[in-house]
C-alpha cells in the first residue's frame, strides 16, 4: 500500500480556529457598543472581523480529514452515520439542555414542548450551535461528495459547488429564515476541504509559491471586511447584502489558505507551538459547546462587581473564559483517555476462563 502524505497542519489549523471563535463572541459586544471610531472599536473590529474565518474553515477541515481518510477504503454509510452522530450530536444534546436550563432559570426561556423541539432541532438554545445543525447535513450528504469526488473531475466539481453557493447568497439566503445553518450556505467550503484531499500536493505547492500574497490578501481582506462592517452595521448606510456575503466568502477562503501556511510554518518550525495547537485541537469541540456558556456568567458576575467599562469587562472576559475552557476541555479530554486507556489495559490482562 502506497504511504500517503499526512496533514498534520489540519490539527493546527482546527487549534486556532478554536481560540478564534471564542475571540469572535467575546468582541461581538465592544464592537456594536463601544463609540464609534474610538481606537478601542477599531481594535475589536479587526480582532473580531479577522476572526470571522471560523465556521468556513470547520467545515473545510472536515470536508479535507473526512474525504483524506475515506478517499481510498470502503465506506460503510451507516457505521460513518454512527459514529459521527454520536461522537457529535450526544454531546450536543447535552450542552443544549444545559444552555435550555440556564436560559430556562433566568427568566429568559419558558418550559414549552414546542419551543424546546424548535430550539434543540434548529440549534438554537445557544447562538453558536447552528454549526453543529450544519455540520450535520454535511455528515448526511458526505456519500454524495465521496461519490462524485472519486468518479468526476474535481476542478469541475469544486466549481459547480461554488456557482451553487454564490447563487444561494444572492437568491436563496435573503428570504430563508435559516439560511445560516442550512449546508448550502457553506457547501463551497465542505466541497474546497474535499477538493484540497484529492490534490493535496498540487494545492501545497500553490500555498508555497504565493504564501506572501496569500497573507497580504487575509490582512487586505481583514480590512477592506472591517471597512464594510463599520459601514453597514455602524454607520447603518446602505450596503449591498449580497456583495457583504461575497467579499466573506472570498476573505474566508484566503484565511483557509493563510492557516494552511501557518500551520504548516508552525509544524516546520515551532515544536513548542505544535504541541499546543495539537493539544487545543484534540478538545475543540468541547471548548466550542462550552464557551459561551462561561461567556455569559463572566460577563454577568463582571457588571454585578461594578465593572462597567466595555473594554475593561472586555478583556477581562478573554482571560477568563479562555482559561476556564481551556482548562475544562482539556482536562475532560485527557480523563476520556485516561479512562480509555485503564479499561483497555484492564481488558487485556483479564484471565481467559478455562471451559
Amino acid at each position: 500500500m502506497v504511504k500517503r502524505e499526512r496533514i498534520d497542519e489540519t490539527t493546527i489549523m482546527r487549534g486556532i480556529s478554536c481560540l478564534a471563535v471564542i475571540m469572535v463572541h467575546i468582541t461581538a459586544n465592544p464592537v456594536s457598543m463601544l463609540n464609534a471610531g474610538s481606537p478601542s472599536s477599531i481594535l475589536f473590529t479587526l480582532l473580531n472581523r479577522g476572526s470571522k474565518f471560523t465556521t468556513p474553515t470547520f467545515l473545510f477541515l472536515s470536508g479535507l480529514t473526512l474525504f483524506y481518510s475515506y478517499e481510498a477504503r470502503d465506506f460503510s454509510y451507516g457505521k460513518f452515520l454512527k459514529r459521527r452522530f454520536e461522537s457529535t450530536l450526544i454531546p450536543y444534546f447535552i450542552w443544549s439542555t444545559v444552555y435550555f436550563m440556564y436560559f430556562y432559570f433566568k427568566g429568559i426561556y419558558i418550559l414549552s414542548p414546542k419551543f424546546i423541539a424548535e430550539n434543540f432541532l434548529l440549534g438554537k438554545t445557544s447562538y453558536h450551535l447552528y454549526f453543529v445543525v450544519t455540520i450535520t447535513q454535511f455528515y448526511i450528504l458526505f456519500g454524495g461528495f465521496l461519490y462524485i469526488y472519486r468518479k468526476y473531475n474535481s476542478h469541475l466539481i469544486l466549481g459547480s459547488t461554488l456557482i451553487i453557493n454564490v447563487l444561494f447568497l444572492k437568491y436563496g439566503a435573503p428570504s430563508m429564515v435559516y439560511a445560516d445553518r442550512f449546508f448550502i450556505n457553506y457547501i463551497f467550503f465542505f466541497s474546497l476541504g474535499c477538493y484540497v484531499a484529492r490534490n493535496l500536493s498540487k494545492v501545497k505547492g500553490f500555498i508555497v509559491k504565493y504564501k506572501y500574497g496569500i497573507v497580504g490578501g487575509y490582512m487586505g481582506m481583514v480590512l477592506y471586511d472591517s471597512y464594510l462592517f463599520y459601514q453597514y452595521y455602524i454607520l447603518q448606510q446602505p450596503v449591498s447584502v449580497f456583495w457583504v456575503s461575497v467579499s466573506w466568502l472570498v476573505f474566508s477562503t484566503v484565511s483557509i489558505f493563510a492557516l494552511m501556511y501557518v500551520g504548516d510554518t508552525i509544524l516546520n518550525k515551532g515544536e513548542k507551538m505544535q504541541r499546543i495547537f495539537k493539544t487545543i485541537s484534540k478538545s475543540s469541540y468541547y471548548v466550542y459547546l462550552m464557551h459561551p456558556l462561561f461567556l455569559n456568567i463572566s460577563d454577568t458576575w463582571l457588571i454585578e462587581k461594578g465593572i462597567y467599562s466595555i473594554t475593561k469587562r472586555s478583556l477581562l472576559n478573554m482571560f477568563i473564559v479562555y482559561t476556564i475552557s481551556l482548562c475544562l476541555s482539556i482536562g475532560y479530554t485527557n480523563l476520556k483517555a485516561y479512562l480509555k486507556n485503564t479499561k483497555n489495559k484492564t481488558n487485556q490482562k483479564a484471565p481467559i476462563k478455562q471451559a
